[in-house]
């Protein structure tokens, strides 16, 4: 399979083979060039700061096309960890409460509920097999005390995706809110944020962007009345009232979750990579990754590697995540023969893009042929 991207639009792609983007993409020349044009147009002054607005609006409007959603339902923050730890504290608690999660989540979307235990809010793992997790799983630790449910819609350990759809529509009977961290399948796969009441997503994976920026999706079906218990100049309606001093109103949009300025270097290079994704098509990026996952799985078995990605395209995304004790010590002396990808958790995990192709694929077997003996679910070093 040919690539839908050219390598040259990427900076140091000439001699390395790119399976990272599951931990961030390779940094864009258009990037490059559209963070130089923010350094340039600081120069203007106040001209600098229309320009930055210009950027921005156009940037939530691609994100806002590539979510299905509209642009005033989307604020940008610092980073995905800060997004969910805000509305972990924004969230009006009762002691008896419960909060579910399941155990192939990332830190970040475990952490700040473990941090409101003290308050006598109790967080509910759902537990997995064999790497798969369901709607129904989840839904069978949803109680009346359940306030709100976090879930990756793509797994960073194991790749699974999940039907966060068919969750959600269970959901809302329910009084309990849905937390969808697409951080793994935004700009590889479809996403709506529609079907979840908060979505959240970092800049520098598969979106194409560079650190600096998380992404807040919220649908006001559910979340008309909520409101966050952080507040900065930019949350509110008239940050120069004249009674400023004794009273604030919120932005009625997503704006309310802005404090301040967002990494604007960001947003210029987030800018330009997602009107790269959108010229592309979303369809046929996920096309282009189900199809050379299919090749890759194939012959990753053929090594004898124990695969804990399912095969079924519906239930993956881009992240193709392997078995192995010794997953860091693979990606160490794979790095060294300049293919990248992720090793750690039990596993090594080869992420694929709209940049990658078949001949990366075979340059990555090769080596893992040459380098190593698959026998079932360990693999040792000539």
């Amino acid at each position: 399979m040919e690539a839908l991207l050219n390598k040259q639009l990427f900076i140091g792609m000439e001699d390395n083979t790119w399976f990272y983007s599951g931990a961030e993409t390779p940094p864009l020349k258009g990037s490059l060039e559209a963070v130089n044009d923010y350094m340039n147009l600081r120069s203007e002054g106040p001209g600098g700061r229309e320009n930055n607005a210009a950027i921005e609006a156009s940037c939530k409007s691609n994100l806002a096309l590539l979510l299905g959603g509209k642009p005033e339902n989307i604020s940008l923050l610092s980073n995905s960890s800060e997004i969910i730890s805000m509305i972990a504290g924004s969230l009006a608690f009762r002691p008896g409460d419960n909060v579910v999660v399941n155990r192939l989540e990332f830190p970040s979307g475990i952490l700040p509920w473990l941090v409101l235990q003290d308050r006598g809010v109790e967080v509910r793992f759902v537990e997995h097999t064999n790497w798969q997790i369901t709607p129904d799983n989840i839904l069978e630790c949803v109680d009346e005390r359940t306030r709100l449910v976090m879930t990756s819609h793509v797994s960073y350990l194991s790749g699974t995706r999940l039907d966060y759809r068919g969750l959600y529509d269970r959901l809302k009977r329910t009084e309990a809110l849905l937390l969808l961290d697409a951080t793994q399948s935004l700009g590889a796969v479809p996403v709506d944020m529609n079907e979840t009441d908060f979505l959240v997503c970092s800049s520098y994976k598969w979106l194409l962007g560079i650190h600096g920026l998380g992404i807040l999706g919220i649908n006001p079906e559910r979340l008309a009345d909520f409101m966050p218990r952080s507040v900065g100049w930019r949350s509110v309606v008239d940050m120069f009232s004249p009674i400023r001093h004794s009273s604030y109103e919120f932005h009625k949009n997503a704006q309310r979750f802005e404090t301040g300025y967002p990494s604007y270097p960001t947003v210029y290079a987030l800018n330009h990579s997602t009107k790269l994704l959108l010229d592309t098509g979303i369809d046929r990026i996920e096309n282009h990754i189900l199809r050379l996952g299919d090749e890759l799985i194939g012959k990753l078995e053929g090594l004898g590697f124990e695969i804990m990605t399912p095969k079924d395209p519906l239930r993956r995304a881009g992240n193709i995540c392997v078995i192995s004790e010794r997953g860091d010590e693979i990606s160490e002396l794979l790095q060294m023969q300049r293919i990248y990808l992720w090793g750690g958790d039990g596993r090594f995990r080869a992420s694929i893009h709209l940049f990658n192709d078949s001949a990366d694929v075979d340059r990555l077997i090769d080596c893992l042929s040459e380098g190593f003996v698959g026998q079932a679910k360990e693999v040792e070093k000539l």
